[in-house]
């Protein structure tokens, strides 16, 4: 027995056509249709906003404190301050970010160990000491003085870029290669100078006030150098872009004439305090000198004051006679003063006798009774 089911029939259904379409014959449009045209539709505006940003990519700002330069196929074209910065998009054009030249910065020297030419010496035998804890700092390289000496010297370059566009294209070059001017510019400057221009290393030269403005004055002489040598480099056609600003310099006694130094200095030292002593016992024994010998002045004075008053009380009497003595009165005064002074005479010898002679009369010590 069979069932006989009646055909279904043919179901019928509208497909709406997608908004701003419209539905062709012998089109395909089913839902998988759809999806790759929503696909694609959002890879053109994916692709579109990629455009845009490659095409913008090089549309930037630059903040104070910033320049860029701007580069061509490799070519520099410009130069750019802080601000709006517009350019071709990359591989076109290049934007490369420098500081500006109001930024200072600073390179520390790094010495080399190894033996050099000319005014720089090798490190190895002066940065190490035979005494423990007395080393030289990692960072200070040893030069020669023309007086024969060795200085260590600790130092830090300050710079800034003057010229954006050389700096650019020798910026892979720039801190070696001043390194390299530093080294020549403090070997020039230690050959012609002493080793008291670096620090003071004698005791009777401190307070020099010459000595200290050729210390201070080497930290001048050092960046000008280095900024000459800069310029020859410019006009040679491999300029870096870069000037100093300043250089720090810190000056040091190698370690193993550090003792030796040190050892001279305390001998100066206790040499000035044995000067000092010496100059104050003589300033003590001068002193009591000028108390002795203003105590004896003054005792002189006061003696010859005295023999002086008494010669005058003794030589009153005398003189006031001369004073009222006359031609005529002159054989009485006399023979009164001569009275007067043999009555004390013959009272001190208790006992005299006359004996007459020739006119003239002898008094003689008597017996004492």
């Amino acid at each position: 027995m069979s069932l006989s089911l009646p055909a279904p029939e043919a179901e019928t259904r509208e497909v709406e056509p997608h908004l701003g379409e419209r539905p062709e014959a012998g089109v395909p449009n089913g839902p998988v249709v759809q999806s790759l045209r929503v696909g694609f539709r959002v890879l053109q505006l994916g692709t579109l906003l990629l455009f845009v940003a490659w095409a913008t990519g090089n549309m930037r700002e630059l903040q104070p404190g910033t320049q860029a330069v701007v580069l061509r196929f490799g070519r520099i074209v410009r130069a750019q301050a802080a601000g709006l910065v517009l350019a071709w998009p990359q591989p076109v054009e290049k934007v490369v970010r420098l500081p500006s030249g109001e930024r200072q910065m600073q390179l520390s020297i790094v010495p080399s160990v190894a033996p050099s030419t000319g005014g720089e010496v090798s490190n190895q035998a002066f940065l190490t000491s035979p005494l423990e804890g007395d080393a030289a700092p990692a960072d200070a390289a040893a030069y020669l003085t023309g007086d024969g000496g060795v200085v260590l010297i600790e130092a830090a370059v300050t710079w800034r870029i003057s010229d954006p566009e050389a700096y650019t294209l020798a910026s892979a070059h720039v801190l070696p290669a001043l390194r390299r001017v530093f080294l020549d510019a403090a070997a020039t400057e230690t050959a012609g100078r002493r080793l008291d221009d670096f620090l003071a290393v004698r005791p009777e030269d401190e307070g020099d006030l010459a000595l200290e403005a050729s210390r201070a004055a080497l930290r001048g002489a050092l960046a000008d150098r280095m900024n000459r040598s800069l310029a020859v480099l410019a006009r040679a056609g491999a300029g870096l872009g870069v000037s100093v600003t300043r250089v720090d310099v810190t000056a040091l006694l190698p370690p193993v004439a550090k003792a030796s130094f040190d050892s001279v200095l305390e001998a100066a030292q206790r040499a000035d305090e044995g000067l000092a002593a010496a100059r104050t016992d003589a300033a003590r024994t001068q002193q009591q000198a000028d108390r002795t010998r203003d105590r004896t002045l003054d005792d002189a004075h006061a003696a010859a004051a005295e023999r002086v008053e008494a010669a005058r009380s003794r030589t009153a009497t005398i003189l006031a006679l001369e004073a009222k003595m006359d031609p005529q009165s002159r054989p009485a005064l006399l023979d009164q003063l001569y009275r007067d002074r043999i009555a004390g005479v013959l009272r001190a010898a208790g006992r005299v006798s006359t004996v007459p002679l020739d006119g003239e009369r002898v008094i003689l010590s008597g017996a004492q009774p």
